[in-house]
């Protein structure tokens, strides 16, 4: 019965990071969305310049966190989510508020995905 305890502690162990993951993920792709909603909103209003500061303020969270998630999630869903960005950004540079609003519109949905991909799901174990 004793060889029983510590395989049980290591599983409940990592039974309880993959869940803090999940929710530090989810967590954070939330805190992204808002940020990428706020850009949307002041695209909206004609403000692209308040666009582009959350936009930026993104780019700086999201490279502080870039490691960590690439480490974690597949490189193609990070892929995507940066090329949208990176779409994004460019859109607003050249200032076509309606390519920059379907880019962040692709952008959130991606981020979604990357937090989607870390709950803790029958599809994602299997």
């Amino acid at each position: 019965m004793k060889y029983f305890y510590l395989p049980a502690a290591i599983l409940a162990l990592l039974l309880g990071l993959s869940l803090w993951n999940a929710h530090a993920v989810e967590a954070e792709t939330d805190a992204w969305c808002e940020t990428v909603e706020a850009a949307r909103a002041a695209a909206r209003d004609g403000d692209l310049a308040a666009a582009e500061a959350s936009m930026r303020t993104l780019d700086r969270d999201w490279q502080a966190r870039r490691r960590f998630y690439h480490s974690i999630l597949e490189h193609d869903e990070l892929d995507d989510a940066e090329e949208f960005y990176a779409r994004a950004l460019s859109a607003l540079e050249e200032g076509d508020g309606g390519a920059f609003l379907a880019e962040t519109a692709a952008l959130a949905a991606q981020l979604r995905v990357l937090a989607e991909m870390q709950g803790l799901k029958l599809e994602n174990i299997l």
